[in-house]
């Protein structure tokens, strides 16, 4: 760590970080001053893999005062790896203060691996109002991560409205995660089942499915007529049994579509089983790891 060659000090860090050794925590935090910010990269990067709250505040100190957004990134990187619950605050901060979008983003990322509620305020605020996507996203993905029921109807909003969709999916996926079973679903995830990107109205419909709202049963069997997906037809029916569709003579109508995959599903369902094998989970995007 302190050869005269930074390329050297930056693979040593590197190095220590792989063996997870906590003899080298030390020897690490003094390299945050390093004058290259290829070292203070790695030695930050290697203490977040250390598994030491110890670092946190040294940390904090980086990740708001660090003249390099790289260098910031993964401070927030490493405070969320190590779930610093100390950190929230700072990282709240940083969020809606830091003017890189990469290190906004991790920071999001940060506050939900944490999934303190404290931040959903902050969270809220950046996915709506973030002009990055890549920020909003994560701010969404963070809010489902946290389970923060109370921003489900913001969200179905932002779901609607955003332009970005990435950020209209990750936002039905989020409050597919937050609201219990036999709910009310906002009424923007039946929006969604119209959206143009696939990945949206499937993860629209997985939420459906979590919430199992049966009021919604007529929008998804409306749904189920026009949607050419596979994997968005098999979630629109789970959604549908999951809401409480038990009717032999739905699920047969379900026996006369062109598609196989609809057919298997509505057998599966004639037969009280609401699984499928694939199973359409519709896993979020944004998890920015170093």
């Amino acid at each position: 760590l302190k050869d005269q060659a930074a390329n050297v000090r930056a693979n040593a860090a590197w190095a220590l970080g792989k063996m997870e050794s906590g003899r080298a925590l030390n020897p690490l935090l003094d390299t945050f001053r390093d004058n290259s910010e290829t070292v203070r990269h790695a030695a930050v990067t290697a203490v977040g893999r250390l598994d030491s709250t110890r670092a946190a505040s040294t940390l904090i100190r980086v990740v708001r005062q660090d003249e390099s957004p790289v260098v910031r990134r993964a401070a927030a990187w490493a405070l969320g790896q190590l779930e610093a619950h100390e950190a929230v605050d700072a990282l709240t901060g940083v969020l809606t203060q830091d003017s890189d979008p990469r290190v906004r983003e991790m920071s999001a990322w940060a506050l939900g691996n944490i999934e303190s509620r404290t931040a959903a305020t902050a969270l809220l605020s950046s996915a709506r109002r973030d002009s990055d996507d890549k920020v909003r996203e994560t701010a969404v993905w963070a809010l489902g991560q946290i389970e923060e029921s109370g921003a489900a109807d913001a969200l179905a909003q932002i779901a609607v409205n955003d332009k970005s969709t990435r950020v209209r999916g990750t936002a039905a996926w989020a409050i597919g995660q937050m609201r219990d079973e036999g709910g009310k679903a906002p009424a923007g995830l039946i929006q969604l089942l119209k959206d143009e990107s696939a990945d949206t109205r499937l993860k629209a419909a997985w939420a459906l499915g979590q919430i199992g709202d049966s009021s919604m049963i007529q929008a998804i069997r409306d749904a189920l007529k026009s949607e050419r997906n596979e994997q968005v037809n098999k979630a629109l029916i789970r959604a549908l049994l999951k809401s409480g569709e038990r009717s032999e003579s739905a699920l047969s109508e379900l026996l006369d579509s062109k598609d196989p995959q609809v057919r298997e599903a509505a057998v599966r369902g004639l037969a009280g089983r609401s699984s499928f094998n694939p199973w359409p989970w519709p896993w979020p995007r944004p998890r920015p790891f170093i």
